[in-house]
């Protein structure tokens, strides 16, 4: 029983952030650089202009994407750990909780070079109150 109990932890902490990736690129998709130019036939015919051009346009809409993942990831993960806290079912509230932790990772990893310094701030801080006031109403009474 106990191992069933972990792969549902495990199962909810992988799929979780994963569906939330894969959501967003549903509506936003990550761009793909063969989108923009085929290699080989776009290096020999194509002017500087039209190269930096190609590869302005693909900066943008990876940026876009990236946005819409940390929009996205970020407080879905913040609402997964909060749900996770709550849940009855030890097995699906540990597998949120870490698939949360993993999303607002993922939503991090993909824009933070794009925040400003007082949104990675806030938004690291309410990650950390919402850990904490877990940690602090449900699991330590448990």
């Amino acid at each position: 029983m106990l191992a069933k109990k972990l792969a549902l932890g495990f199962g909810l902490a992988i799929i979780f952030p994963m569906m939330i990736h894969y959501g967003v690129s549903t509506f936003t998709p990550a761009p793909k650089s063969e989108s923009y130019y085929k290699q080989e036939e776009f290096n020999k015919r194509a002017t500087p202009e039209e190269k930096n051009q190609k590869e302005k346009a693909r900066e943008s809409a990876q940026e876009q994407f990236e946005k819409h993942l940390y929009l996205v990831a970020v407080p879905m993960g913040l609402v997964a750990i909060l749900i996770g806290a709550f849940s009855r079912v030890q097995s699906i509230g540990s597998g949120l909780m870490i698939g949360g932790i993993f999303s607002i990772t993922d939503g991090y990893i993909n824009y933070w070079s794009q925040l400003a310094d007082l949104m990675r701030f806030l938004s690291l801080l309410a990650a950390f109150v919402v850990l904490l006031v877990v940690g602090y109403k449900k699991i330590e009474k448990a």
